[in-house]
């Protein structure tokens, strides 16, 4: 086989491997994302190829959604998240025990994202979508756990396609806000009897008060949610135990642009040339 040819049968191999790691394109049911996602530790947050590193400034004086009864604080605190044009995600799904995905991705209501996704044992990838093109670059572990070959030929390079690509239309699901957001069902149906209001705190630097579900008789699920107290009432962070698996997601850069440049053309591989036995650079 030349060396173009393998390449080319090497990225193939990879963008299935990527589909398939990160559930895009499949029937596998995703999160909820009531809770899961990012454990954190309640205090700083690294910046992270998503967004331009903007924080949350607190607002000055309360939003008055601590005087607010349970269920109307966490429809106060959906209504204000859904009502964003954008917002970053950051922490850790693990969807079973030991199957860990990190994720730190801007992403805005037209699709468009930033930002780079890792799975325990399987290597990240930095992933970023304008429109209907996608770039992703891929780490030397990534290659090596779905194609069994480190690709040093192909490291610190991108992979080109557009969303008429179906890999690449698969991988472009993880940028669907509105998606994401529509997993929020459980949250904003709380009533009453099921949240018990906790203690204010500070979370990613803004004045929050958290909100702790009530257990259901014969549930193990025990989730938290955070919101902000000033400023919008967003919902800053939720987290979630049950069946010995342990998520949170936080949530910040309200309505930071999604904003990148595109990488270099020396460093891009086009999928479709690739898939027609295209090989840039000699490979």
């Amino acid at each position: 086989m030349r060396r173009g040819t393998r390449t080319t049968a090497l990225v193939a191999a990879a963008l299935a491997g990527t589909v398939a790691v990160t559930g895009c394109g499949s029937d596998r049911e995703r999160p909820s994302f009531i809770g899961e996602g990012i454990p954190t530790d309640g205090g700083e947050q690294e910046e992270g190829t998503g967004g331009d590193g903007a924080e949350d400034k607190p607002a000055a004086g309360g939003n008055g959604v601590t005087d607010l009864p349970p269920p109307e604080m966490v429809s106060r605190a959906m209504d204000a998240v859904t009502g964003a044009d954008s917002l970053r995600l950051s922490g850790t799904i693990e969807e079973s025990p030991g199957q860990l995905m990190e994720i730190d991705m801007l992403m805005d209501v037209r699709g468009d994202c930033a930002g780079t996704v890792a799975v325990a044992g399987e290597g990240s990838f930095e992933l970023l979508k304008r429109g209907n093109e996608l770039w992703y670059q891929p780490d030397t572990e990534f290659w090596q756990a779905v194609t069994g070959s480190d690709m040093t030929e192909l490291s610190g390079m991108y992979l080109y396609g557009t969303t008429d690509n179906p890999d690449a239309g698969a991988m472009a699901e993880m940028c669907d806000l509105e998606g994401f957001l529509g997993n929020f069902g459980d949250v904003s149906g709380m009533t009453s009897d099921e949240v018990s209001v906790g203690e204010e705190s500070t979370h990613l630097n803004v004045p929050v008060i958290a909100l702790h579900e009530v257990p259901k008789p014969g549930s193990s699920r025990e989730s938290t949610l955070l919101i902000a107290t000033e400023g919008e009432p967003y919902l800053m962070h939720m987290e979630q135990t049950e069946r010995g698996t342990t998520n949170a997601i936080s949530m910040s850069d309200f309505d930071v642009p999604v904003d990148f440049d595109e990488p270099a053309a020396h460093l891009v591989l086009d999928l479709e040339e690739l898939a027609n036995g295209g090989a840039p650079g000699g490979f």
